[in-house]
Formats: C-alpha cells, sequence, structure tokens
C-alpha cells in the first residue's frame, strides 16, 4: 500500500499540513509506504497545452520540465493519493490548483484514463466554521478527480480554524484523520 501526500498550504505548519502530517504518520504506522511533498517549496508551471502527453511514445509523461516529474511518478505508482489544502476564496489554494492543471498526463488522447483505480482523498481545512457551507465546490473537485480516473472518497473537512493552529484546540480532527488512515490502509 502506497499513499502520496499532497500538502497545497502555503503555510509550512498550519492546520491541513499538521492534519495531513497526522494522517500519514498513522497511515505508515498501519504498514503503508507513505511519501509526500510540500506544493509550496515546488517549482510548479501551470500546463502549456502543448499536447506533448498525448504523443506517441510520450504518454504519462509532461513536457514541462519542473518539479511535477516526480509527483507524476508517485501519483501513478500510489494506491492513494491525499491532497490537504486550506479553503481560499471558496477553492482549493492556488499551489493545489497547480497540481491538478498539471494532470493532464493522466489521460489517453480520447479522454479515458491511464490510472488504475488510485484512490483521492481530500483533506480542507476552513476558517468558515460551517463544514457544508463550500459542499458544492468540494463535489465539484470530487467530479474532476472521478473525471481523471480516481475513485474519490468523502472529503474531510474541518471548520472554525484560523490561527496557524488552531487544529491543536480540537483533538477530535486528529481522530478523524487517523480513522481516515485506517479506512485507507484497509480498503
Amino acid at each position: 500500500m502506497k499513499v502520496l501526500g499532497l500538502h497545497a498550504s502555503p503555510r509550512p505548519k498550519g492546520n491541513s499540513t499538521q492534519l495531513l502530517n497526522a494522517l500519514l504518520d498513522e497511515a505508515e504506522r498501519l504498514g503503508a509506504t507513505v511519501s509526500s511533498y510540500t506544493l509550496n517549496t515546488l517549482r510548479l508551471k501551470g500546463c502549456q497545452a502543448c499536447y506533448s502527453c498525448r504523443q506517441p511514445g510520450k504518454e504519462k509523461q509532461c513536457a514541462v520540465k519542473d518539479d511535477m516529474q516526480p509527483i507524476l511518478a508517485e501519483v501513478f505508482a500510489a494506491d492513494a493519493v491525499v491532497l490537504a489544502s486550506p479553503v481560499y476564496m471558496w477553492q482549493l489554494t492556488a499551489q493545489a490548483r497547480l497540481f491538478t492543471d498539471r494532470l493532464m498526463p493522466v489521460l489517453k488522447p480520447d479522454y479515458s484514463s491511464w490510472l488504475n483505480g488510485q484512490r483521492m482523498l481530500t483533506l480542507y481545512t476552513q476558517g468558515q466554521p460551517d463544514p457544508d457551507r463550500y459542499a458544492s465546490y468540494f463535489a465539484h473537485v470530487n467530479d474532476m478527480f472521478a473525471f481523471l480516473g480516481f475513485r474519490t472518497l468523502k472529503p474531510l473537512v474541518f471548520g472554525n480554524l484560523h490561527g496557524v493552529s488552531d487544529v491543536q484546540q480540537q483533538p477530535q480532527h486528529f481522530d478523524r484523520v487517523r480513522q481516515a488512515a485506517a479506512e485507507l490502509v484497509r480498503a
């Protein structure tokens, strides 16, 4: 079992990072092989719409030579991907959107997927106390990941988190991510 974690917060020790780290630590404790990337520290460009990834012999590859290359390889090798992002302006962070923008190589020229059923779990933190406030957006993101060929799981949403470490006052959130890790590893 391989789990890939993607930290999409610009805060290196923020709430979403703390929760993702707890999830990954639990998955590893349960026997999974875990790797992770902090997207804000990487050099990532947007998709250049060159369609090189659609050319015979270049499938599953991106022509843009930046830090997305090893992430793409790990997406293909993973059993599960966990994307953790705070909600900024009703949506994923810019760092997370750069990652999603670069997933064109997971699609074949006919727009079916090269993926093999990798699971996708999204983890959101937000200042908004109501965890359902952005449910339509979270469903939209899951629909996009499903179109790309991921088996999407119900998003984990943690609200009322404003300060960098507000999650420390809500230990039940850590219990939820540990349970999610157990479900990922057992599935």
